[in-house]
C-alpha cells in the first residue's frame, strides 16, 4: 500500500516546512499547543490525501514495515518528527495501531520526486 503527500509548492514554502516540522523544532522547545496543531494539520492531510487516492480503509493486523521517502531540505533523521505524526494519521486506517505488535520497522529514505511518498507493506523478518 502506498499514498502521497504534496509538498509545499513554493521555495518560500519548503523553507518554512523544514523549519517547522523539523525535529530542531522539537529540540528548540516549541510550545505544546503548537506540538498540537502540527498534530491535527498532519491528521488532516494524511486524510485528505488517503481519501482523494482511493485508499481503503483496511487497517493491517499483521505487522508491517513504514517506509518515508523524502525530497525536502531536512537531515534523513529530522523527519522523525513528521514520519510520527504520519504514522499516529494512519492508525484505525492502515494499521491497526502504532505499537510494536503491528508496526516492526520505520525506514527513511530520500529520493527526487517533489512529494512525500508513505509506503506500507509486511513486515519481513
Amino acid at each position: 500500500m502506498k499514498f502521497t503527500i504534496p509538498y509545499p509548492k513554493t521555495k518560500a514554502g519548503m523553507k518554512q516546512f523544514a523549519k517547522q516540522f523539523g525535529l530542531n523544532a522539537i529540540y528548540a522547545g516549541k510550545h505544546w499547543a503548537k506540538r498540537r496543531e502540527d498534530s491535527q494539520y498532519w491528521h488532516s492531510t494524511v486524510k485528505t490525501c488517503l481519501i482523494q487516492q482511493n485508499v481503503p480503509r483496511q487497517a493491517s493486523v499483521k505487522p508491517v514495515t513504514i517506509s518515508f521517502f523524502w525530497n525536502d531540505r531536512l537531515d534523513c533523521s529530522n523527519h522523525a518528527y513528521i514520519g510520527k505524526m504520519i504514522e499516529d494519521a494512519m492508525k484505525g486506517w492502515i494499521i491497526q495501531d502504532d505499537s510494536r505488535q503491528y508496526v516492526k520497522e520505520i525506514r527513511h529514505k530520500f529520493y527526487d520526486k517533489n512529494y512525500i511518498t508513505v509506503e506500507v507493506l509486511p513486515y519481513e523478518k
